[in-house]
């Protein structure tokens, strides 16, 4: 009777197996001929069961041989540039100490994987572990990747201890990405150096050199470009036209265009914002530089200041949970000593679900000083994005206090999920060393010029 029952058992559950099995991706079975030492996992992929193994004693013809059945019922779609939430539930027959979990991607150029802390596993428990994986941007969404989920310890462990599940790489619905923006006039060319000082003369034309690529998984239409001098209020849109959405030879995903700007012949030297946008009605990418202008305007602006503030990195890309560097260059050009007070606003709120003091938290070095005559100081704005803090595009400000004076400028801060970005204090010490260098030359250029025209008036002075 109750060999009958354990028949009737294994049949039902074959049964099972079976009409499960024809709504699988991919399903596999063997045998272990002493107890598995996992007999049960369950991963989800973002929210969604995928896959699923277990063991089971089976004891006919056989003694001691246990049935492990897997099965992938489901193929994850992983979008490009987010992190998939990997869960894996298992459980263990035995004691298992410093054992980890970890999920990973082949097929990639680099390493797209992910693993927890080590753990102690007592037999008997259920574990459940999470793990993101960020996806890159610019993974081939054509190709087949597989998913590797491993359940790992000193020794080779038995059972459903490891799935391997296909998935599809997923595109963005609707995303224009400006890859590159190079600068040049008819004597300079500055290339898609974000980082560097770029000077022109006042009345140059600025020729812009945009490329601009479709990452969404639809077709962008109608596409234009418009790059712009925010403080001197001259902008130019031209039409780029419409971007592919495959990555296949035959199919334009991404173009390039130029774009002159003419800058007035009267503009007074200093630095200006140059903002360079692709966009359609859909979507749209920004990036901003810094440009310098020297011309017959910066005779005049230096006897109406004695003072001048000069940013340097005013746009950066920062990862959730790290920081960049942004900089300002201040200079004292009068006679007399002069103090100053720097602070931040706009850094309140932006985060997401979870409540958190603010998107950002800024620290700045020096944040009060005085500069004697001739002195110069860089002043660097440190800021540390939440993990909280919602994607996207945040504008901040830096203000900086003077002889009674309050003057404000713009930052941008992208914020964005995953790896590559964030700085690390060693890199952003020998970025606010190069910056600090070229601003110095800067700076004796403009000194140099000054002691020039004083020396030449006093001459003047002593002809007459």
């Amino acid at each position: 009777m109750r060999s009958k029952f354990i028949l009737a058992f294994i049949l039902v559950l074959v049964a099972v197996f079976s009409i499960f099995l024809f709504t699988s991706v991919s399903a596999d079975d063997w045998y272990e001929y002493s107890e598995p030492d996992i007999d049960e996992m369950t991963v989800y992929v973002n929210g969604e069961m995928v896959w699923y193994g277990y063991c089971y004693y089976d004891p006919i013809n056989v003694t001691d041989r246990w049935r492990c059945m897997t099965n992938q019922h489901e193929t994850p779609a992983l979008e490009r540039e987010e992190d998939a939430e990997v869960k894996v539930t298992f459980k263990a027959n035995d004691d298992f100490l410093e054992s980890k979990v970890k999920a990973w991607i082949g097929g990639y150029h680099e390493d797209i994987e992910a693993e927890t802390p080590l753990f102690d596993v007592f037999e008997g428990n259920t574990y459940t572990k999470t793990l993101d994986l960020f996806i890159p941007k610019d993974i081939d969404a054509r190709d087949s990747y597989t998913l590797h989920v491993d359940i790992q310890q000193r020794h080779d462990l038995s059972g459903v201890d490891e799935a391997d599940l296909d998935t599809e790489i997923q595109r963005i619905a609707n995303w224009l990405e400006i890859m590159s923006v190079e600068l040049y006039d008819s004597g300079h060319y500055y290339g898609s150096c974000s980082g560097c000082i770029m000077t022109f003369e006042a009345g140059a034309t600025i020729y812009v050199d945009v490329a601009v690529k479709n990452r969404g998984n639809h077709e962008a239409e109608d596409v234009y470009v418009r790059v712009s001098l925010n403080e001197l209020c001259i902008e130019r849109t031209v039409y780029l036209g419409d971007l592919e959405t495959s990555d296949d030879d035959d199919d334009e995903d991404a173009k390039t265009i130029t774009v002159a700007l003419q800058v007035p012949s009267d503009t007074f030297a200093g630095t200006y914002t140059l903002e360079t946008k692709a966009y359609n009605d859909e979507v749209s990418d920004t990036e901003f530089r810094s440009v310098i202008i020297e011309g017959p305007g910066q005779q005049q602006q230096e006897h109406e200041g004695e003072v001048e503030i000069m940013p340097q990195i005013t746009s950066n890309e920062i990862v959730m949970g790290k920081g960049s560097v942004y900089t300002l260059l201040i200079a004292n050009f009068g006679d007399e000593e002069e103090d100053f007070v720097i602070s931040a606003l706009g850094t309140e709120g932006g985060c997401g679900e979870t409540a958190c003091a603010g998107w950002a938290e800024v620290t700045i070095n020096p944040q009060a000083f005085s500069l004697a005559p001739g002195e110069s100081k860089l002043v660097n704005v440190y800021v540390a994005v939440s993990e909280n803090a919602v994607e996207g595009e945040h504008i901040f400000s830096v203000k900086v206090d003077n002889d009674g004076k309050s003057q404000q400028f713009s930052m941008v801060a992208n914020v964005t999920k995953g790896e590559g970005n964030g700085l690390d204090l060693k890199t952003i010490l020998t970025i606010v060393g190069i910056i600090f260098a070229a601003a110095i030359i800067v700076l004796l250029i403009i000194l140099l010029t000054n002691k020039k025209t004083t020396e030449k008036t006093e001459v003047e002075e002593s002809y007459y």
